[in-house]
Order: C-alpha cells, then structure tokens, then sequence
C-alpha cells in the first residue's frame, strides 16, 4: 500500500506551511502531480504517494541540483554518534528535492542498508531457509570486486523513484581484507565505482564504518567532501584533536585535499556540559556546522522507521532544525564547487549501462 502523504505535511517537509499556496499553484499549472484520494483510518484525505514527493521537492525546496555530481563519506572513528542517521537524512533529504542520489554501504553493521529498509523484505513469518535464500540473492561491492556482477547489477532501488542503494553485506569484510591485494588499492573505490556513480548521479553517499580500515581509505580518497558527526559529549571530544591529527596526516600522506564538514550530534539542550561542548565544536573546530542533530525519540523513531525525520516530523522542532541543517550543508556544498570544481554547467548523463535504473526517473 502506497504512503501518502497530505497537502500540509508536503509543505512543512519542503520549507513551511506557507508553501501550500506555492504547491496549488504549481498544480493547477499541471507542473506537479494533482493529489490523490485515500483513506486515512475512518476518513477520506488528498495527498501525495512518497513516489511523487520528488517532482514536488524539485520545484519548491531548498536542497536543489548542484552543478555537477559531488561524493560524499559520512565517517567518525566513533559508533553510536548519528553517523549512519546522517548519511540517510542527507541521502532521502537530496532525493525526496528530485536529485539521483546513490548510497553506498561500506560498514559491516549494515546500518544504514537497515536504515533505507532494504532489510524488510524478510518477513517476520518467513521460515529460516526462505530468510537464508533471500540473504543469498543479495549483491553487493564484493560480488562486484570479484567480477560476478557488473556494478548496475549490484545497484537496488528504494521507496523513493531517485534514491538507489548499493547495500552492505557479510562479504564485506572479505572485500577490506582483499583490496591489500591489488595495486592502487586506496583508489579502488574511486576509479572502479564512485566514477562510474558520479557520471550517473547527482549526489553519491558513502556510509563507513568506524574503524579506519581499507574502505574508509578508499571513501575518503573517492570523496568531494567528508561529513564526520561530532558527538555533544565528553569523549569525542577527547578524541577530536587525534581524529583531525589523522585526518590531516592522511590527506598528507596520499596528496589529497577534501572539504570537511563537522555536525554536532546528539545535543541536548538541558544538558549544561552537553551545550559548553556543542558551543566550544562552533567556536573552534573549523568546519563545523552552526546547526546540529539534538538526541531525540523522534530522530530514532524516524530511523526505525525508515525515514528522514523531515519526513517523520514533519513542522516539528527536529524536523525543522533538520532542514536547517541540511539547508547549510547545501550551502556548503555549493560553496565548495565554486571554489574548487569547474564552473562547467551541470549535464545529465546516463549511459546505457544504467539506463534501466531510471525508467522511474523524476521528470520536471
């Protein structure tokens, strides 16, 4: 059953309440897609299926297309810090605007494969061999590192028409393990897959694990931009100054250069070290974002069910301060291009080798 969503909700998702009137504009301009009738529990309602939020976004939101592809790892040495919460706020956020974004799993943990539900797809009432059979189908980076598959043939789709999946699986760690075995092997990623991606995709998200291991390598050589969590309480702050001593030594180390921007998560408002901490990563760490993630229900609730808390909250205070923090990191991201990419205009590309992955493709 499709999941609907009403005139209201649309708004506050892409900026405000005030945008209701921007929207039957642009429907009776037949721009975007007239709503639908469905039943919501005993009553009757208009709205839009999760399927046409795109064509809706791109018209009327705040994260537009940028004007050439970007690549993006999501990565801390530090678990339990929002990372993979991240990573899908930003990657649903981008493609619920109409942007062709892609989402590569690299953690062992599968969380943010979990995240985007690809995981439910094994019904609760599925016996252990029809669960084990449906695991088994599932093609991931390794199946393509040994050749088995070609990378479209690994790329999944999602509830959303523009936002594809490349999910993790166990062969994962197999796959770390083997790059040690290759020449060039930190820049396997980059030249055997983010390529490819970016020729394709407007936004392309790398999801890492916490350990620096030879993926997280490799995403951080294939990226445009590293987004690292910076988690509102004692011990990543600890950790901060080893963490960038690393950084720094690394994009020495392989003569590289990528912008970095920090989040503060978890932040809790009523929480005075919580604040001084938050107050101290704005004022001194370069890069780090005014906006942050606070620690909510309403964050984890959203994950859980497979969503970005604009989506799950949408006109509450986390869902706004959300699209107040994806609306920066946008800004900074297209600050970034101007600054360092060419100034060529964006161009769509899609050869034939993915053309299959858009016949749900978002059309102005």
């Amino acid at each position: 059953m499709a999941n609907y969503v009403t005139m209201k909700k649309v708004a506050c998702m892409f900026g405000g309440p005030h945008l209701s009137e921007d929207i039957i504009n642009l429907q009776e301009q037949g721009l975007i897609p007239a709503p639908e009738r469905f039943l919501s529990g005993a009553l009757f309602k208009k709205g839009w299926p999760v399927s046409e939020l795109p064509k809706i976004g791109e018209k009327i939101g705040y994260f537009k297309k940028f004007k050439e592809s970007v690549a993006i790892s999501v990565f801390t040495t530090k678990g339990g810090v929002l990372k993979s919460t991240l990573a899908l706020n930003l990657a649903r956020t981008a493609a619920l605007h109409g942007l062709k974004t892609c989402v590569v799993g690299l953690d062992i943990q599968g969380d943010v494969t979990t995240a985007l539900g690809f995981d439910n797809q094994l019904g609760n009432d599925d016996s252990l061999e029809e669960i084990v059979s449906k695991l088994n189908s599932i093609k991931g980076l390794s199946d393509y590192f040994n050749n088995r598959y070609r990378l479209h043939e690994v790329i999944e789709e999602t509830d959303i028409p523009n936002l594809f999946l490349i999910p993790e699986t166990p062969e994962l760690a197999a796959l770390n393990d083997s790059l040690s075995n290759i020449n060039r092997r930190e820049y396997w990623l980059r030249d055997r897959v983010v390529s490819q991606l970016k020729e394709h995709f407007d936004l392309v998200v790398m999801d890492c694990s916490p350990n620096w291991n030879k993926l997280t390598t490799n995403a951080l050589v294939a990226c445009d931009i590293l987004l690292s969590p910076l988690e509102c309480k004692i011990n990543n702050f600890r950790n901060l100054n080893v963490f960038k001593h690393f950084l720094n030594q690394f994009k020495q180390d392989m003569d590289i250069d990528f912008e970095t921007i920090f989040t503060p998560t978890k932040f809790n408002p009523n929480r005075r070290l919580g604040v001084d901490i938050c107050n101290w990563y704005r004022d001194n760490v370069k890069g780090c974002t005014e906006n942050s993630v606070r620690e909510s229900i309403v964050c984890e609730e959203a994950t859980a069910l497979n969503k970005s808390v604009i989506e799950h909250a949408a006109g509450k205070p986390q869902a706004n301060e959300m699209i107040s923090l994806m609306t920066e990191i946008h800004g900074r991201i297209e600050s970034y291009l101007e600054e360092v990419k060419s100034c060529a205009p964006y161009t769509q590309k899609t050869g034939s080798e993915f053309k299959h992955l858009f016949d749900r493709e978002v059309r102005p």
